[in-house]
């Protein structure tokens, strides 16, 4: 029977990783008859990769017409050559939980019609650190609300600890699906099947890393650091913050955001909220590592002991005039890339011919 893995997340646990890994060994995978297609369909800060978030992209009303049928449509048509296909968008597990059973109501329909198995992959972090993790994020893409709220407004926020609680969201994913159907894996490097996130992957969808793979080196996905997150969140306050001023200010900002780090060394949580935190998870945890591993705890509870990270801080005023000066490179060479620009111009408009001339004659020696 053919295979559809959906990838759902969650969020931060490598899944960028993942679907470039993907990608880039699409023609090896089909090899092995598995697919990971790429969709024409382009959503507003989504990367392309992100191949499954058609299914989220709106609330599915109607299998029949829109975004979702294409998809589908190109599915069917997939299977046809390869018996796997493979979608992944972190988004999935932290959609709204109608969006999700619109999602899966829709696929379990589409796989009873066509014969195909619907089987679903998902990645669990610890919940301190997926907190952490999550916010930065939100603050470094200037999306969401978590991107304007101090971490204090943050925490607080149910919306956002709700998607924390993996045994509501395991029991009702079992449920629709059945357990056979589900394959959790934590996002612990220590319990990856030979030691890699990729190999790891690959076993939860039926195949094994080997040497035929391309494997990119690892990039870490840059996050703010010290001092910058807090700079980041009041500069996604500030009026008329569109998305080119975005990414402009995230790039200073991640220009020196390790040496703010390095400098000031500090967490979100200190060493006893974390512990309490991850206190009020400790039965639903044990829940999960029951249920789904045969165990008595879910996660390993090593932590780096940092101190707490205080707005007061005796380094914020170098931070500060450290992305002054980010700022003022970044324009600088934007600035002289646009002069060499212009005097390029310049000498084609005084001298076309000569510079023709000059462009051919170095073409014909280059080839």
């Amino acid at each position: 029977m053919n295979t559809l893995y959906v990838h759902i997340g969650t969020t931060k646990t490598a899944t960028t990783a993942i679907q470039n890994f993907l990608v880039d060994n699409q023609e090896l995978l089909k090899k092995k008859g598995y697919c990971y297609p790429l969709f024409p369909y382009h959503y507003d800060e989504v990367s392309d990769k992100r191949n499954a978030h058609f299914l989220v992209a709106q609330i599915i009303s109607d299998r029949q017409s829109g975004v979702f049928r294409e998809g589908m449509d190109k599915i069917l048509e997939l299977f046809q050559t390869y018996p796997n296909i493979i979608l992944s968008d972190e988004g999935i597990w932290s959609s709204s939980y109608k969006q999700r059973m619109s999602t899966w109501k829709a696929l379990k329909a589409e796989g009873k019609e066509n014969g195909f198995r619907v089987k679903i992959i998902v990645y669990l972090r610890r919940q301190d650190t997926y907190l952490v993790s999550g916010w930065n994020q939100m603050v470094k893409s200037g999306i969401g609300h978590g991107a304007v709220k101090t971490w204090e407004e943050y925490v607080n926020d149910r919306l956002y600890v709700r998607k924390m609680e993996y045994h509501i969201h395991l029991k009702k994913l079992a449920e629709f699906w059945h357990k056979k159907n589900l394959t959790v894996r934590r996002f612990e490097p220590k319990r990856f099947i030979g030691g890699s996130i990729y190999a790891d992957f690959l076993d939860a969808a039926g195949l094994e890393l080997t040497e035929e793979y391309q494997i990119e080196q690892f990039m870490r996905n840059e996050r703010l650091e010290g001092n910058t997150q807090e700079i980041k969140r009041i500069l996604n306050n500030m009026p008329g913050m569109i998305e080119n001023y975005q990414s402009f200010f995230c790039h200073a900002l991640l220009s020196y955001a390790e040496l703010s780090g390095r400098e000031y060394p500090c967490d979100m949580l200190s060493q006893e909220e974390a512990e309490a935190f991850m206190e009020d998870y400790k039965e639903i945890n044990k829940q999960v590592a029951e249920e789904f591993f045969g165990e008595k705890e879910l996660f390993e509870m090593n932590r780096k002991n940092l101190p707490k990270w205080e707005k007061d801080n005796p380094y914020m005023t170098d931070d500060v005039i450290r992305f002054i000066g980010a700022c003022c490179m970044s324009l600088l060479d934007e600035n002289k890339k646009l002069h060499q620009e212009i005097s390029e111009l310049k000498s084609l408009l005084q001298h076309p011919l000569r510079t023709i001339k000059r462009k051919v004659i170095s073409r014909f020696y280059t080839d």
